[in-house]
């Protein structure tokens, strides 16, 4: 499990530094191969391995004559790059993503459970102040749903 919220800096090569805890976490879990690819809201997205073995399962359930997924799909792994930390935890960040995330300098580095997001400080501040009003309701929605299963889950068993 990844969490946490990292600043980071773009060095000359277009490579970040993986922070620590995050390199720790590899580690242990054997995540030495990471697929970086574009994220939603002007962010980046990094799998391990497993989890983006997941993604293409679940993106293949669709045939190419599916337009709508197959769209999703010319986004998603067009902008694929296969990476792994350097010794000193470096990773390059490939020209194209940096473009779509708007990179320049400073960024920041989000450990989002089960991967990992890039983002451009900028954006993930901007981001973060347009979502908190939002985020009570987020959580009501998330976990009072998940609480009106379990209730339901439980009268059925209790009849």
């Amino acid at each position: 499990m990844y969490f946490g919220e990292y600043n980071t800096v773009l060095d000359d090569k277009g490579r970040i530094t993986v922070p620590r805890a995050f390199r720790e976490t590899m580690s242990v879990l054997k995540h030495y191969v990471w697929y970086m690819t574009r994220g939603f809201d002007g962010s980046i997205f990094l799998f391990n391995q497993p989890e983006w073995d997941k993604i293409r399962a679940q993106a293949g359930r669709f045939g190419s004559m599916n337009a709508r997924a197959l769209d999703f799909r010319r986004l998603l792994f067009s902008s694929v790059a296969e990476v792994q930390p350097d010794r000193q935890g470096r990773v390059p960040v490939p020209a194209h993503l940096r473009e779509h995330a708007g990179l320049t300098r400073e960024a920041v580095l989000l450990g989002v459970d089960d991967h990992l997001e890039l983002w451009s400080r900028e954006a993930w501040r901007a981001f973060q102040e347009g979502k908190q009003a939002e985020y009570r309701e987020m959580a009501v929605q998330l976990f009072d749903a998940q609480e009106e299963c379990t209730a339901a889950g439980e009268e059925k068993r209790g009849d």
